[in-house]
């Protein structure tokens, strides 16, 4: 791929707002001058990830991860830095330029990119092929609006296409667009071996009516293929509906469907409908109901809750009337409490799924279902537990109550566990104290067992600490730019103990400082290529909140200590040297205890103050 100009990539930067970016992804509210969110790199309760529009750069403090906008778009999206530039470049509106005139194209695009790409066109011909004139699009056009229920202009807005049986076509199409053999292979798309022919791939999907899966950004990634009547009779094909195989973009527990679609509605109404498959989802986002997603089938798993938590903490189970999504609603109740999110059941009736109900008893029936009939997740479980039991006995209330205590614990807040032991009450109809009651000992009892399995909490880094004199002025210098050039003024290299990374960010700091240059937040991804280097910044930037009292005191006592450390560090080791020295060695001795001597002299001549702050 060619190299995009330095330059380009610092205006580019410049003219995209971090916080626009990362909004896409994280729910952020005003805090001070920055902004918090959830992390999006990790499932959390509390919000621990600032985002810095100022200063054009985010901290995780639950990830211990900073960085500019290209460098958060990297991890988000899985890509390398020149594919994370151009995603950004393409989305908003920017033209890159690149050394010798050179652009990227798809020849020398990288596979991740290529496999992009055919999913793009795959489901520009599935849809084509939908629309054609052929008697098997037609059947299957007849199929979606007469069995389904679905209107053509549902099919264009949800780009649902037609995979023939042959699978040639595709494979024309996309050799001539020039994708190499591997990024067709690692596509999912076609079976085929490294190193066989274009020629010999075959198509995964055949006589399938297709449903392209996209991830948050509306990307398509994947589908969810249905089987017809001219899907081939073999046993690797019998399926109903067949999902594509897990791809270098595609990982089925990072995706939520219809997400890319339903994220502004379920944002605007803080709540999100869940349902298992796409078809009932395609159904109910048709209907109306735009803040509907589906879970992959009844796999729900953290991820995806934590996925939706992004932009809700409410969630309506809307699952199948039948035992199977009963069961699967009790088990994603405990998920979604964990994940933070609020869950919230609307029971179908007996053998009704979202699209059958709609089509049987309306949309208006099925708005009441999902707002005014609602039942809450305890009282739900509940009932489900016992649903069996015509009269249930104290001993049955206990074994329920004990069941329902597994999905409370899941609960972080000592508030939202005590409306959980209230529901459990009058669900069971006992007495709410009792309850209480049984509960403490209930989590009593589970926390011994915890203790007696945790493990010895890894020991901090004490190079890392805040009380250290090198860390202390490392964040002095990040703080002021006026304090940084007088410490550079003052500190030497050789007296910063250590290789530590904050040793090493403060001495790189200094230097830039001394060779004129300074430093700022534009210049981290330039001048530290470290990881960990870059983290460390991003952190103690993240952490400043007021404007430090007595600096110029700080950085003269941090100076200080840093000078006197050096020069009891110096003379232990002189120290050893002596020890070992040869006996006949006198010149080296004298050496030694004159370096010593002239040390001790320096020990009480404090280096220079700080008097006045520049700038």
């Amino acid at each position: 791929m060619p190299k995009i100009k330095a330059s380009s990539i610092e205006e580019l930067k410049a003219r995209v707002n971090i916080y626009d970016v990362v909004s896409a992804y994280v729910s952020l509210k005003k805090s001070g001058s920055s902004y918090k969110g959830l992390s999006p790199f990790t499932t959390e309760k509390t919000p621990s990830f600032f985002v810095h529009p100022d200063k054009n750069y985010y901290y995780c403090f639950s990830t211990s991860q900073g960085g500019d906008v290209i460098s958060f778009i990297m991890i988000k999206e899985n890509l390398s830095f020149a594919e994370a530039v151009e995603f950004l470049a393409n989305k908003y509106g920017f033209k890159l330029e690149y050394e010798d005139g050179g652009k990227s194209d798809g020849a020398s695009a990288s596979i991740r990119k290529q496999i992009y790409d055919i999913h793009e066109d795959a489901a520009d011909w599935y849809a084509w092929n939908f629309f054609s004139d052929t008697p098997q699009a037609q059947e299957i056009r007849d199929y979606w609006t007469n069995e389904r229920g679905f209107s053509l202009e549902d099919a264009k807005d949800l780009r649902i296409g037609y995979a023939p049986l042959a699978s040639d076509p595709l494979k024309k199409i996309l050799a001539k667009k020039g994708y190499s053999a591997e990024a067709i292979i690692a596509s999912g798309i076609f079976y085929g071996k490294p190193g066989e022919r274009l020629s010999d791939f075959y198509a995964r999907f055949r006589g399938r009516m297709m449903i392209p899966i996209s991830d948050i950004q509306g990307r398509v990634i994947a589908f969810t293929a249905r089987k017809t009547r001219f899907t081939p009779n073999i046993p690797s094909e019998e399926g109903k509906y067949v999902n594509s195989r897990e791809t270098e973009i595609f990982k089925k527990n990072a995706v939520v469907f219809n997400l890319d679609k339903a994220k502004s509605a379920i944002k605007e109404k803080n709540a999100c409908i869940v349902v298992e498959g796409q078809l009932d989802a395609i159904r109910m986002y048709c209907a109306g109901f735009k803040h509907t997603v589906a879970t992959q089938g009844t796999a729900a798993g953290s991820e995806h809750f934590a996925l939706i938590r992004r932009f809700a903490n409410k969630a309506i189970l809307l699952f199948d009337g039948d035992s199977a999504g009963r069961h699967a609603a009790l088990r994603v109740i405990p998920i979604c409490i964990k994940a933070d999110v609020e869950p919230f059941v609307a029971p179908l009736p007996d053998g009704e799924d979202p699209d059958s109900f709609i089509k049987k008893f309306g949309t208006e029936a099925m708005g009441e279902l999902v707002g005014n009939k609602l039942q809450t997740a305890l009282s739900f479980a509940a009932r489900s537990i016992l649903a069996d039991v015509k009269n249930p006995t104290a001993a049955d209330k206990r074994e329920a109550m004990l069941q329902l205590f597994e999905i409370v614990d899941n609960a972080s807040s000592r508030v939202l566990r005590d409306d959980y032991l209230r529901e459990i009450a009058n669900s069971l109809v006992l007495d709410y104290p009792a309850v209480a009651e049984d509960y403490r000992a209930y989590r009593a009892k589970s926390q011994t067992r915890e203790r007696f399995s945790e493990k010895e909490p890894a020991k901090k880094d004490s190079s890392e600490m805040l009380t250290n004199a090198v860390y202390d002025s490392l964040m002095l210098c990040l703080y002021s730019d006026g304090l940084a050039q007088d410490m550079a003024d003052i500190l030497q290299d050789e007296w910063i103990d250590g290789d530590s990374t904050v040793a090493s960010v403060l001495k790189k700091i200094l230097a830039l400082y001394r060779e004129g240059v300074g430093f700022s937040t534009a210049d981290i991804e330039t001048y530290f290529d470290e990881p960990a280097e870059k983290n460390l910044i991003y952190r103690i930037l993240a952490e400043k909140t007021t404007e430090l009292e007595n600096s110029t005191k700080i950085a003269n006592d941090c100076i200080a200590k840093i000078y006197n450390n050096y020069i009891k560090k110096e003379i232990e080791e002189l120290n050893k040297q002596l020890v070992l020295a040869d006996n006949n060695g006198l010149t080296e001795k004298f050496e030694i205890l004159k370096r010593i001597s002239e040390l001790r002299k320096l020990s009480t001549t404090p280096p220079a103050r700080i008097e006045k702050v520049k700038g």
